[in-house]
């Protein structure tokens, strides 16, 4: 992994832990998700109609008209995504929710990229990626031992590390047919179509209200979550679906620590040693 690609995913991870962490103190609003996927796909528009002006609008129709079944599939599974975490972070910790919806895809995002994509993976990358995994897992897991109330919080993560299985592996195609900037605004708004139905029945009447309330969640969440996915997807442009995703999860340790921080989660030894384990498998993954 080249330094460059390492510093544009370490960024991602970054950016994607703050709006995380916003979310989590919206208690996971389903209708907050909603309006952020508005934001931020419409942030996009003035993006896209520069790269319409520099390459044509007769490119952008030819790769829609050859993209579009992974922005549909990647925009159905998104919705899932945000559903789940909504519900995740209503019922869970930032510190049990985060790492364990981070880091339990992980493994099966690797195996996949290497079965389908052919995708070669050094020794020492994998090592990386199992010292990251591990070091996930453990850490929500050890939580949820000493939380049996949080097991709620913790079964919805692993719904949202399911989803992030089947998106991962479906972008990596994606972008190579779409233009990362056009294949996200694309992802966005349909996610927004098709949460649609839910939000309006769950909070019919107080979507308005919500926007006035939670403007600053909105906006945080939906330009965040927007440039973070824009960073991945070109990293996923760039180097193996397994060391991206891997690499990506240095954001659990910043949420858990903003966790730490301001939430004032509990620290433990577990904690300690499964962040200790996360950080040596992100130096495996940068000499693989």
């Amino acid at each position: 992994m080249t330094s460059s690609l390492f510093l544009l995913v370490l960024t991602a991870g970054v950016l994607h832990a703050v709006w995380n962490f916003v979310a989590r103190r919206a208690s996971g609003n389903l209708a907050i998700f909603w309006w952020s996927m508005w934001v931020g796909g419409l942030s996009m528009t003035p993006a896209i109609a520069w790269i319409g002006a520099e390459r044509g609008a007769d490119t952008l129709l030819d790769m829609l008209s050859k993209g579009y079944p992974c922005i549909l599939a990647t925009g159905t599974i998104h919705t899932f995504y945000f559903m789940l975490l909504g519900r995740a972070y209503r019922d869970g910790e930032i510190s049990v929710v985060y790492p364990v919806a981070r880091g339990s895809g992980i493994g099966i995002t690797a195996f996949l990229g290497w079965l389908l994509l052919d995708e070669p993976i050094t020794s020492t990358g994998l090592v990386g990626i199992l010292l990251v995994s591990g070091g996930i897992l453990s850490l929500g897991v050890n939580v949820v031992r000493l939380n049996p109330q949080a097991i709620h919080g913790f079964k919805s993560a692993l719904g949202v590390g399911a989803t992030i299985v089947g998106y991962s592996v479906i972008d990596k195609f994606g972008v190579q047919i779409v233009h990362p900037t056009l294949y996200i605004t694309g992802m966005f708004l349909i996610t927004a179509l098709l949460m649609w139905p839910t939000v309006h029945t769950r909070f019919r009447g107080q979507l308005s209200g919500t926007l006035r309330s939670g403007w600053r969640s909105i906006l945080l969440i939906g330009v965040g979550s927007v440039l973070t996915y824009v960073m991945i997807l070109f990293a996923l442009t760039l180097g193996p679906v397994s060391y991206v995703v891997a690499m990506r999860e240095f954001a659990v340790v910043v949420g858990a620590i903003m966790g730490f921080t301001f939430l004032r989660e509990p620290v433990t030894p577990a904690k300690i040693g499964a962040i200790v384990a996360i950080t040596a498998g992100l130096i495996c993954i940068r000499m693989g």
